[in-house]
């Protein structure tokens, strides 16, 4: 079991342009990249059913905040010891 309170407070720092850098913590960097899995798993189901863009049926937030809450620790933990990033 990894301990994510270490994570939450140790920084990484991310190259957003050519003003600067930005920092981030490891635990919200896998709380993003969970987000980012789960909406596009979304869109992928959404073009296999041939769902429009347009149609916002398919949001269902609560059940994207549990899989975000659920997929944060093993997320954390490819990406502090598999070298994802």
């Amino acid at each position: 079991m990894i301990d994510i309170n270490k994570y939450k407070h140790k920084s990484i720092a991310i190259k957003a342009d050519s003003r600067g850098v930005d920092e981030m913590s490891y635990y919200e960097l896998s709380r993003w990249l969970c987000l980012i899995e789960a909406i596009e798993y979304i869109g992928r189901k959404c073009e296999h059913i041939g769902l429009p863009d347009t149609d916002g049926s398919w949001v269902k937030p609560i059940a994207i905040q549990k899989y975000v809450d659920e997929r944060t620790e093993s997320m954390l933990f490819e990406v502090t010891n598999q070298g994802t990033i």
